[in-house]
């Protein structure tokens, strides 16, 4: 006899019925909740509190789908996910503007042995900024997904419903525009 009975309270008997279900779930939400709240505030211009709404109603989601049907590839399913529900929120409000931090660029000054070098840093990190905002809203997203979120070409095919080609072609291009913009000092 099962020791804990499925829940009923929301009517459904599928959500996470079993403890090893249950620690599934937990290790998910723990693993993935704040990269998703982060890619999903993104998308909707620095709203972190609808992005946390977006990434609750895809974890509640992903409470109802049978754990086979989204085991092998739950990482992208969890980004696809999060993005249409970001997509369905600004069709709503019909605005989408898309804000990519760069925080991947540490903050602090590092080793600077002189103040100017410490100048220059930031004004280099300015204008990258300005740099990757002038870039398409695809390869922003691709360049997102790839350095911040670390996932595989592969995976961001998943998530933007695109080839897997395709995305070596954005993120190539990306780059590319970057390099030209930027020249190597």
């Amino acid at each position: 006899m099962n020791p804990n009975p499925p829940s009923e309270a929301n009517g459904s008997s599928a959500v996470a019925s079993t403890v090893s279900d249950r620690e599934w779930l937990h290790t998910l939400f723990e693993r993935y909740e704040h990269p998703l709240v982060a890619y999903v505030a993104r998308l909707l211009g620095g709203d972190w509190d609808n992005a946390r709404d977006c990434v609750q109603d895809v974890f509640l989601r992903l409470c109802r789908e049978p754990r086979e049907n989204v085991e092998g590839y739950v990482e992208a399913w969890l980004f696809k996910c999060c993005r249409n529900r970001a997509m369905d929120r600004n069709r709503k409000e019909s605005l989408m503007v898309v804000q990519y931090a760069s925080e991947h660029v540490s903050k602090a000054p590092g080793n600077v042995s002189h103040p100017s070098e410490s100048l220059v840093s930031l004004e280099e990190k300015g204008k990258l900024q300005r740099e990757i905002g002038l870039l398409s809203p695809r390869e922003q997203e691709v360049l997102v997904l790839r350095l911040q979120q670390g996932l595989s070409y592969k995976q961001i095919a998943e998530v933007m419903e695109l080839s897997v080609s395709h995305v070596g072609v954005l993120i190539h291009q990306a780059v590319t525009n970057l390099r030209k913009a930027i020249p190597a000092s």
